[in-house]
């Protein structure tokens, strides 16, 4: 069926697509009257796929992807500009070494 072939080549494109971009982790130490704002803001940024409240160093943990490295620069910067946002801390994924969300959807 055409349908299912053209649904099966946009699953393909979309994993190429993820599998070129700049994933990267992205620790926010946030001042705690300023979390509101900070979440309010960081939901602007299309590239954050996620933002998830975690224990230890940091206050939040977002999940970003970018089409480029410069991208990923200018994203932090920003991001680090926010009021209330005292310091990042970023990790880019190098490898995925156990990717189960893949292989169960």
């Amino acid at each position: 069926c055409l349908l299912n072939w053209a649904n099966e080549a946009l699953s393909r494109l979309g994993r190429q697509m993820e599998d070129n971009s700049i994933l990267a982790f992205c620790g926010l130490s946030v001042q705690p009257k300023a979390s509101p704002a900070v979440v309010r803001a960081l939901q602007r940024f299309p590239e954050i796929e996620e933002l998830n409240s975690v224990s230890g160093p940091v206050d939040y943990m977002a999940v970003i992807r970018c089409d480029s490295h410069a991208r990923l620069d200018k994203l932090l910067d920003e991001i680090g500009m926010l009021d209330g946002v005292n310091h990042t801390q970023t990790s880019i994924v190098l490898a995925r070494k156990i990717d189960r969300r893949r292989a169960a959807g």
